[in-house]
């Protein structure tokens, strides 16, 4: 039942969320000077949230885990009402609605790291790999419903009134949290010293390097949604409708791929089964570099989904027995940090190429992240210690 009630939760929030943020963009991108206040909010958070990774885990590490998702959704639903009100404004609404879209992408941060970290203290240690795996179907099902929603019932002129409905949305998504059974567990005093506990989480580099290799497929496909439009577009001379094709393709692979999963990862397969993961989305990222016709993308994308999702439930399965649930938030933090500077750093390297070579075949530059990673979880093999980082290490 904590299982249903959770999944269905998260559902009617990121049905909510995943529609706000498509109307939002277009509205902006649609207003006068609105896609200039787009691309520069866009940028900034994209920068901010680099810093405020590591307090987002201390925020969860901190106080009660259902409380922090429970807030966060509650100025969520807060945020989405100011901006429905705002809408009718042609000023204020383009203003709401970048703050808005700032907000969720702090949302996203602090709610995914929090969420984690519930599952971890609310499921026993032989159910979490269930409950991630329809994480990862609830994730993929939504984007779907909210791609249906977007084409057949959601018009321009509803979206004021949608700002509302989500608002709602949101609030009940929050109330429904108060039916899982839980009691916060006590943190120790120690716990609180932040400086102590990062220092503890970073000596740890094997898990360090796993929860980098664990988002290189994350970080592959931001980079791959810039890369779609402008070789879709500019190469095969395709319209947006191909857009959606890939995005099917692949929301359906890594639905089936979570559900699959769940049924088969431990503790101890979770490694193996990142490896290979790792290894099945580099080649099908081999194979579009060398192929890139529309029907090779769209096959690979599908399979490009079901790595990058068989691989998330692995990790989070495998990390949640690994570290010690007081600073678990904090590590979660720490990672995010990393990811955040990958997708910058390889945004900026991907933006270079653009500009310097443009029309080129940019999906052998995404090959080369996904290679980088597999370097990379080599290593962790080399450093990799069955030894749980516990609170201990963090006392100084």
């Amino acid at each position: 039942m904590k299982l249903v009630i959770l999944a269905f939760s998260n559902f009617i929030a990121s049905i909510a969320m995943g529609i706000a943020l498509t109307v939002v963009p277009w509205e902006l991108s649609e207003s006068l000077g609105g896609e200039k206040v787009l691309a520069f909010t866009a940028t900034y958070a994209t920068a901010l949230l680099i810093f405020l990774a590591p307090v987002s885990g201390r925020v969860v590490d901190r106080f009660s885990r259902r409380s922090t998702l429970m807030v966060c959704i509650v100025m969520m639903a807060t945020v989405l009402q100011i901006a429905s009100v705002a809408y009718g404004n042609s000023f204020l609404k383009i203003a709401s609605l970048s703050v808005f879209y700032f907000a969720s992408q702090v949302f996203f941060l602090f709610f995914y790291n929090a969420l984690t970290a519930f599952i971890q203290e609310v499921f026993d240690e032989n159910e979490r790999g269930k409950v991630n795996g329809w994480m990862q179907v609830e994730m993929q099902v939504s984007s779907f419903v909210v791609g249906l929603l977007m084409i057949y019932a959601v018009k321009s002129s509803d979206f004021q009134f949608v700002l509302q409905l989500n608002s709602g949305l949101m609030l009940l998504s929050a109330l429904m949290l108060c039916f899982i059974p839980y009691t916060q567990q006590a943190r120790p005093a120690r716990a609180r010293v932040s400086r102590a506990v990062f220092r503890s989480i970073l000596k740890r580099k094997d898990l360090v390097l796993l929860g980098v290799c664990a988002n290189i497929t994350f970080v592959a496909v931001m980079m791959l949604n810039i890369v779609h439009p402008i070789y879709l577009s500019g190469v095969l001379k395709l319209d947006v409708s191909a857009l959606a094709k890939l995005s099917i393709s692949y929301g359906l692979g890594a639905a089936l791929s979570g559900f699959l999963i769940s049924r088969i990862v431990s503790t101890g397969s979770a490694i193996m089964i990142m490896r290979a993961c790792l290894a099945i989305f580099s080649l099908a990222l081999l194979t579009i570099s060398l192929f890139p016709n529309f029907p090779t993308i769209v096959i690979c994308a599908g399979l490009l989904g079901a790595m990058g999702s068989a691989e998330r439930v692995a990790f989070n399965t495998y990390i949640m027995s690994m570290v010690e649930k007081d600073i678990f938030g904090s590590y979660l933090s720490v990672i995010s940090s990393l990811t955040y500077i990958q997708r910058t750093l390889f945004g900026f390297l991907l933006s270079l190429l653009i500009v310097g070579f443009p029309a080129v075949n940019y999906y052998w530059f995404v090959f080369a992240i996904s290679c980088f990673g597999l370097l990379l979880l080599q290593l962790h093999a080399v450093l990799a210690s069955t030894q749980m980082l516990e609170l201990s290490e963090a006392e100084a």
